[in-house]
């Protein structure tokens, strides 16, 4: 089924006039840019899933919900590298990635590793773990440290089910160059226009692009340049709006971004690779890399997906919503 729509943009001052055709059901490009989207969700937060359904059903999404490994399945202990030498060979490569690094550890094993799982151990909200900065640095312990410094099951849940979840895309079979995953966490909401959005800024990607985030928080992702890209007015209702793409500065939170295949393969042998993988909260691995050059990252900006916070926050336990970032869309399914 299609459907033809008409939109202005504004390029280099000129107003200009098009007809898009927008593939409604059979399209294999999701939110106008992606082959596949995953979901990552505790099992049990059913409230959060019924609310994602609603999400789904509006935008018509067939995403891959991956189960989220449950934080009272992790105990932490800390340990005492250089990067390895083929990421970028194995990240334009389709071939299968092989197992590597923290894939090889399992559940119950304690020795020489920051994560083990153990149903029969209760782990505390502030273990006495700081988080490591940089590729491997980690600052002594001090009771004064504030939470985002402290490793917690919490987050080592948060990584380990970000990695299930692009070990998904990169294992899938008749793998494409040029496919594309968007990553997804339970509590967001979404501009209605989203696929114009994206398919608008798009186009603006250079070459070899790693990561792309449709939303981020603590971060000014306005801080580089934007990259050259058309004006738009949405066709869902008569106030403009303009998204925009910059490159990535530092963005936190890990809601709402895509990967590209080669991207996904590289992120993943970062993550996955002792001593960085689990030594700190995810999104302050995926700043450092993207900090450090070796992601190469892009911002949508504003965020066209954004945290709802309506809901009791898994990653910081008692502590309400979560953190004190608050955004706003333009006009999101559920109106945030």
């Amino acid at each position: 089924m299609f459907l033809d729509y008409t939109y202005e943009y504004i390029d280099h001052g000129v107003s200009h006039c098009c007809i898009e055709s927008s593939i409604l059901s059979t399209t294999p490009s999701q939110l106008g840019i992606a082959s596949d989207v995953y979901l990552i969700s505790l099992s049990w937060r059913q409230d959060r899933r019924q609310q994602m359904e609603h999400l789904r059903a509006s935008k018509d999404i067939n995403w891959t919900v991956v189960d989220a490994l449950d934080p009272s399945d992790i105990a932490i202990s800390p340990f005492t590298s250089s990067w390895p030498a083929d990421i970028n060979a194995l990240a334009a490569s389709t071939e299968h990635l092989r197992s590597s690094g923290s894939d090889l550890w399992t559940f119950g094993d304690t020795q020489d590793r920051r994560l083990t799982t153990s149903s029969s151990i209760s782990v505390s909200l502030h273990s006495n773990v700081t988080c490591a900065t940089q590729d491997h640095s980690v600052p002594p312990f001090k009771p004064s440290l504030p939470d985002w410094m402290i490793l917690t099951a919490p987050k080592i849940s948060c990584w380990y089910s970000h990695v299930s979840a692009i070990r998904q895309f990169v294992d899938r079979g008749n793998a494409s160059t040029e496919d594309v995953a968007v990553f997804l966490e339970d509590d967001i909401d979404m501009e209605k226009d989203i696929e114009i959005r994206m398919r608008q800024v798009w186009t603006s990607l250079p070459p070899g692009w790693d990561m792309v985030f449709l939303g981020h928080c603590w971060s000014n992702e306005s801080f580089y340049s934007e990259l050259s890209s058309p004006w738009v007015m949405s066709p869902l209702y008569d106030l403009p709006t303009r998204s925009r793409i910059h490159p990535s500065y530092s963005p936190r939170c890990t809601h709402a971004y895509a990967l590209s295949l080669s991207g996904a393969r590289r992120l993943l042998q970062h993550l996955r690779h002792p001593p960085f993988a689990y030594s700190r909260a995810l999104d302050q691995a995926f700043s450092w890399l993207i900090e450090s050059g070796r992601l190469r990252a892009f911002s949508v900006v504003p965020s066209v997906v954004i945290q709802r916070k309506v809901l009791s926050s898994d990653i910081f336990p008692g502590s309400g919503v979560g953190s004190a970032w608050r955004e706003r869309l333009v006009d999101g399914v559920f109106g945030t």
